[in-house]
């Protein structure tokens, strides 16, 4: 990695192996709680709960919001039953985006005969970015649409009313309060649901959990730089693999039979103690 250093680490695998024996159809609504010892020390719950609220207190005072506005919504979260999931609806441009990349980059009607990603025509029928706006993005406009990509991803205009992937199909975040809080809640709700899903397998039913791995370690900072700058482009390929592999949901066809949203989630970490 990098130049050469050594980096110490240990790792934690939460799931299951995999089995090759058939296991009864089960239905995901199978409580953690009951494959689980009941709690034995109150105090320790109480504490883990503590420091998951302060977690979420720290977010949001990161990004600007106030603490009577963040403890306001904890105390709506435990009175109100209903679940919006206004994360979803303010991401959804952004998935549709990346939807509409992945498209361009694995398409051949969007690509040369190398294999790249054509130049495209914004306007018009046919292998246009209209065409994929349209199918992705349905509620901005081309030229909004057009807009958003170019400033957060490796697209740019061209001479002639045409644009161009001209790097990775990777679509950034927009820097603003909301858009973060509702990318930060939507990771933490399919992360939890990963942890609870392998929690709530029995141990004496030989199912398959979920892959979901930590690898730890200790680095100083220019280790750390060297790391984080090593794993980018074998976890990006990653991405790309599953990216190409996994069937993308579109507004122009009707979904499939019970499909739902599913992939994987990576990230580099360091824990600097500045978090709870």
């Amino acid at each position: 990695m990098g130049s050469g250093a050594s980096y110490p680490r240990g790792d934690t695998i939460n799931g299951m192996p995999e089995s090759k024996r058939k296991t009864p159809r089960r239905t995901d609504k199978r409580r953690a709680a009951a494959a689980l010892s009941p709690p034995a020390d109150r105090r320790l719950i109480l504490e883990l709960l503590k420091e998951m609220h302060q977690l979420v207190l720290y977010a949001a005072a990161e990004i600007g919001i106030s603490a009577e506005d963040s403890k306001r919504a904890l105390k709506l979260a435990a009175k109100d039953p209903t679940r919006t999931r206004p994360s979803e609806r303010t991401m959804r441009a952004n998935y549709g985006i990346a939807r509409l990349l992945n498209r361009w980059c694995n398409d051949k009607r969007f690509q040369r005969s190398d294999g790249t990603p054509r130049v495209l025509s914004i306007r018009g029928e046919g292998p246009t970015f209209e065409t994929l706006a349209r199918e992705f993005v349905p509620q901005l406009t081309v030229h909004e649409l057009a807009d958003m990509v170019c400033e957060n991803a490796e697209v740019t205009r061209l001479k002639g009313k045409k644009i161009a992937l001209v790097g990775s199909p990777v679509m950034m975040t927009p820097k603003t309060p909301e858009t973060t809080l509702a990318s930060l809640t939507l990771r933490l709700r399919r992360l939890t649901k990963t942890i609870v899903h392998n929690a709530s397998i029995p141990p004496k039913f030989n199912l398959t959990g979920r892959f979901e791995r930590i690898v730890t370690g200790e680095l100083t900072d220019r280790e750390f730089r060297e790391f984080a700058q090593s794993v980018r482009q074998p976890m990006q390929d990653l991405c790309d693999r599953v990216d190409a592999g996994i069937r993308q949901p579109t507004h122009s066809h009707k979904t499939h039979g019970k499909s739902k949203t599913c992939g994987i989630g990576l990230y580099v970490f360091r824990d600097d103690g500045e978090i709870g």
